[in-house]
């Protein structure tokens, strides 16, 4: 499970003393998420690449908090790899989050600034907000407010809407049914996929350990977007009736972002791109579809036209890291 960072937090506090119960308190409540499985912070544009550069107070940022030796080196330590490398919402993730970009969000009415970026993100993808305590408006486990939207007929609309939220361990406590009931219900949905693979692809073949891979995806929150991944993939191969396959053409055609993998990758990584197809033959399955962090390893069988999925997860590892 990933969660979002809430934006609108970012509200410089009187004192280095408080800014280092914010940062504490922060950290904490991470440690906490993580024991029901919150894997990773996610970050909109608005925040940008990290959260070093943020000002806790007017002159004291999160960097400084990190590089200040009065604060506890285990709780800089746990936060250092809280935020490492904090994954941006990809484009192709907003993408497939409905209406986000017809969408406008704010915590009050009517529709003014600052937008909620990171609510709205929240409450599309049915994901947990993260806070800073940094104002007592976020010292609350659910956050209320307005998503302004076009309906299908092009009219405008309006509704009041909430997202679960966390910024103390108390309120991930009071998480714990609801987060046990989205684990459950993404297991499900990652069971019952694979036992309607046919149904849902009927034009890929997938072999290797996707059946178990799928499992791991479902706990993601990402099983939507694979879904909607392998389907345009599942076209796009129900078309190939000539030739040989072009990866040109399916990026050309489709909305994915599909490509090979470099040599210097396959020098030194050929054997984990290496996977079993149902007849018991093994064959490099160097083409992958990127989302987020997620990778999708296809090989394309030219003499039969078929198109085999071997592998579906994090990326395996290249040459460049």
């Amino acid at each position: 499970m990933d969660c979002i960072f809430n934006e609108l937090s970012v509200q410089p506090v009187e004192t280095v003393m408080d800014a280092c119960n914010v940062m504490n308190q922060f950290v904490r409540s991470v440690v906490a998420a993580q024991q029901f499985g919150l894997h990773r912070i996610r970050l909109t544009e608005e925040v940008g690449h990290n959260l070093y550069d943020l000002y806790l107070t007017d002159t004291y940022t999160v960097g400084s908090w990190l590089n200040d030796e009065r604060v506890d080196s285990l709780l800089r330590d746990r936060f250092r790899l809280i935020v490492a490398n904090p994954p941006l919402l990809d484009a192709t993730e907003v993408e497939a989050l409905e209406r986000f970009e017809q969408s406008v969000f704010c915590l009050t009415e009517p529709a003014g600034v600052p937008e909620a970026k990171g609510f709205g993100a929240a409450y599309l993808g049915n994901w947990l907000l993260i806070s800073l305590l940094t104002h007592n408006q976020w010292n609350t486990h659910q956050i209320s407010g307005w998503h302004w939207y076009l309906d299908s007929d092009g009219q405008d609309r309006s509704e009041n809407v909430t997202v679960q939220h966390f910024a103390t361990v108390e309120h991930v406590e009071l998480h714990r049914p609801w987060i046990q009931q989205w684990q459950n219900e993404q297991l499900q949905h990652s069971a019952d996929l694979w036992e309607r693979r046919i149904e849902f692809f009927p034009h890929l073949i997938l072999c290797g350990d996707v059946k178990k891979q799928l499992k791991n995806v479902g706990m993601s929150g990402f099983l939507n977007q694979i879904i909607d991944r392998l389907r345009t993939l599942d076209s796009f191969a129900a078309d190939w009736k000539t030739g040989a396959f072009s990866i040109d053409q399916l990026n050309a055609q489709t909305n994915l972002r599909a490509s090979e993998e470099s040599a210097s990758t396959m020098n030194l990584y050929s054997a984990s791109r290496r996977f079993k197809l149902p007849d018991g033959r093994r064959e490099l399955f160097e083409m992958h579809i990127k989302t987020g962090n997620f990778r999708f390893h296809f090989y394309p069988d030219n003499q039969e036209r078929k198109v085999y999925l071997g592998y579906i997860g994090p990326h395996l590892p290249t040459a460049t890291g």
